[in-house]
């Protein structure tokens, strides 16, 4: 490998360093993850397994490592340490979408800005400071899963889809897409993403059923909890709760949506993230889509994933954020003016969240920010007619020979090029 090639991974990987080398707080790091990690970094594969970790096994895996070269460290110190391989994992997409847009005929300058901002961003940030770096490996091989497969690469889609379903829960959002991208042979894609992620989850399961049922409950049920970035909190009642008595009385006020909003609003999620990208396959009379239209259908199913979670987080826009350049790298000849845009709300959102006078006018700005972003994708998605279900119109798959779909996937461009 030449040292023009070199350099790009090089800058990544500084970039990536100082990110990791800002974090001043864990945020819920030593409460969701470290007690795995620590675990499994000792050698105590019973206690890994028995911690109860609300990601997946394959991000936990990935932080070990890491956290096991500062293990004599603060903890501050060994959380940098984790964090690094979830960032770097990031810029290794940065890269990717970087090199993509190059054989689109980018120029440099996109393609640094592409790359760049996958990893310097304010939600990057974010979920650094909350102790969520899995947040930014999960979004990066989501969106990396939908590029791959967009790129005629089955192999590689597979492995990335079965790791970010491995990685963390929301990443179902990116099964549709991913194999809406391909041009034939879904299934065996499928398959084989299930099996990598089962291959990761049930070892867990069989280790300590208890333990791996109570995880996904928790997950999967937010039990009244609701914050200002969700379309719910309009409906959340206000109750006055003692948090203190002493040395003097502390009340905080509480915020609860509905029982029925924490109990259906996953559900609802995974019905939208299955029925959405039917209902547009349907319209358009095929099931394939082009690798744009692939990355905006993830960035809609982001969007909502964000906006109907009760406890939304600023940091669950990382995903968004990473899909929005995806699209660019797909779609644009130009700056990533989508990316761009991306990282400017979020950084007022971000700066907003962090001084919040009037909660409430910042929930409805975030609502109207939704249908706004939520509008502008779907409008690009659905068309205004029907399609003509001729051949330029119908599903590769029924129509391309094996001769044609060997010569997609041979000419393919996986590797990571220079910049």
């Amino acid at each position: 490998m030449t040292v023009r090639r070199l350099w790009p991974l090089a800058g990544i990987v500084l970039a990536s360093a100082f990110m990791v080398s800002r974090i001043s707080a864990t945020g819920d790091w030593p409460v969701d993850s470290w007690p795995a990690i620590d675990a499994l970094a000792r050698g105590q594969v019973g206690g890994y397994f028995s911690a109860k970790a609300m990601m997946g096994v394959f991000s936990t895996l990935v932080q070990t490592p890491f956290a096991a070269v500062a293990g004599g460290g603060p903890q501050l110190l060994v959380y940098k340490f984790a964090s690094f391989p979830c960032v770097l994992a990031a810029g290794g997409l940065g890269l990717y979408l970087a090199a993509l847009a190059r054989h689109r005929g980018v120029s440099a300058a996109g393609q640094w800005t592409i790359a760049g901002l996958c990893v310097v961003n304010p939600l990057t940030v974010a979920a650094l400071g909350g102790g969520h770096p899995e947040e930014i490996l999960t979004g990066a091989l989501a969106v990396a899963a939908v590029a791959a497969a967009s790129d005629g690469r089955r192999g590689w889609a597979a492995i990335l889809l079965g790791l970010a379903l491995a990685s963390k829960q929301w990443a179902v959002i990116a099964i549709l897409p991913t194999l809406m991208a391909l041009p034939a042979r879904r299934l065996p894609v499928a398959a084989g993403a299930l099996a990598i992620a089962a291959a990761f989850m049930l070892p867990p399961l069989i280790a300590s059923p208890q333990t791996f049922r109570e995880v996904h409950d928790n997950a999967a049920n937010t039990r009244g909890a609701v914050t200002p970035e969700s379309v719910w909190y309009p409906l959340a009642s206000v109750k006055a709760k003692v948090v203190a008595e002493q040395p003097e009385r502390l009340v905080a006020h509480v915020h609860t949506a509905p029982a029925l909003v924490g109990a259906l609003s996953h559900p609802l999620i995974v019905l939208l993230v299955l029925g959405l990208p039917l209902l547009l396959a349907r319209r358009r009379g095929r099931l394939w889509l082009d690798g744009s239209d692939a990355m905006a259908l993830l960035a809609l199913l982001a969007l909502l994933r964000c906006a109907l979670d009760p406890v939304n987080n600023i940091y669950y826009l990382e995903p968004l954020l990473l899909a929005l350049l995806g699209w660019d790298a797909l779609a644009s000849r130009s700056l990533p003016l989508r990316g761009l845009c991306g990282v400017a709300v979020a950084l007022v959102l971000r700066q907003w969240s962090l001084q919040l006078d009037d909660v409430s006018t910042y929930n409805y700005a975030y609502i109207a920010l939704f249908f706004l972003v939520g509008g502008l994708i779907a409008r690009s998605l659905w068309p205004a007619e029907s399609p003509n279900p001729q051949a330029e119109d119908q599903d590769p798959e029924f129509f391309l020979d094996e001769a044609q779909i060997s010569g997609i996937e041979k000419n393919s461009s996986w590797p990571i090029n220079a910049l």
